[in-house]
């Protein structure tokens, strides 16, 4: 059983509390870790909770004052944890309203596991009574707080998974001319569209995980549309369009059948309980089906 007895001090506030326990914590405890903390910035957000040897060595037992029959010693009793996922409004031991600050702000920090969680700590007096729970910082090592393997978190690992398991819509070629033939030395233009079953661009597919409601969209983050002649375009967020402003077209200069096809890389964002959208790392390439295009040549005939 491990007993801390070192006070040591939090390098991100300059200000801190004793926790009555041995050690000490930061005022507040949206900033910094039980013990000493690394600050890392992710990109906008800032990890200032405890690294994972210092969560990982939470003490597990301190000295409290206990008072048995009229007298007051300080005695070692054990510690009880529960944590709360990081997110507004989520201030007691095993609230988990879930938001996308604390399922993303611990993706850049090394080997975190996620979410962020506020940790929370009380004693276990030797007539079986509790404590008042103790404000314990933050982490994003949430499975090695004491207790927390059995506490399972949704993380941004999960999400991803789901992400990448969404049937996504294929992107399909729409051509003009239409009915799949064309004029050599004269251009065609292309579109994308989704007519099929998925989830298109901008779509929102809503799954559970962990009891979260957590909502998946799909976002366009290219196009790369395939000519058939060893020419293509892109890639590009254009959709295309039609004759006479269309951005996507081509010229083929020899007659003959080729095949078309369109390539379509999606970028996700996700919310959590209602949150607002937040990006996804990583991304999902989805290749359409391929469309036979007939090149055919023009012949001009004298009408009299």
């Amino acid at each position: 059983m491990k007993t801390s007895s070192v006070r040591i001090l939090s390098l991100c506030l300059a200000g801190s509390v004793a926790s009555g326990i041995g050690f000490i914590y930061p005022v507040s405890a949206l900033a910094c870790g039980v013990l000493e903390t690394k600050c890392v910035d992710d990109g906008g957000a800032k990890y200032s909770g405890s690294t994972m040897k210092q969560t990982s060595e939470l003490p597990t037992s301190g000295k409290e004052p206990v008072t048995e029959n009229g007298k007051t010693t300080v005695k070692t009793v054990p510690y009880e944890y529960d944590t709360a996922i990081a997110c507004p409004g989520n201030s007691s031991p095993g609230d988990d309203v879930g938001c996308a600050r604390a399922m993303t702000i611990c993706v850049d920090v090394p080997d975190a596991v996620g979410p962020l969680v506020r940790i929370f700590f009380r004693p276990i007096l030797p007539d079986g009574k509790r404590g008042q729970w103790r404000a314990g910082g933050e982490t994003c090592w949430p499975n090695l707080v004491p207790g927390g393997a059995s506490r399972p978190q949704l993380t941004v690992a999960m999400i991803l998974q789901a992400f990448t398991r969404t049937p996504f819509a294929k992107p399909q070629v729409a051509m003009q001319p239409v009915g799949n033939r064309t004029l050599v030395n004269l251009p065609t233009y292309f579109r994308t569209v989704f007519p099929g079953a998925g989830w298109a661009p901008d779509e929102v597919r809503t799954v559970t995980l962990l009891g979260h409601q957590v909502r998946i969209k799909p976002v366009l983050k290219s196009n790369t549309y395939l000519f058939g002649d060893g020419s293509s375009a892109g890639p590009t967020t254009s959709m295309g369009g039609v004759w006479p402003t269309g951005d996507i077209k081509h010229t083929y200069t020899k007659t003959g059948s080729v095949t078309t096809q369109i390539t379509t890389v999606y970028g996700g964002q996700f919310s959590v309980d209602g949150s607002d959208f937040q990006d996804l790392p990583g991304a999902a390439t989805i290749s359409g089906p391929t469309q036979a295009l007939t090149v055919v040549g023009a012949k001009t005939r004298l009408v009299r």
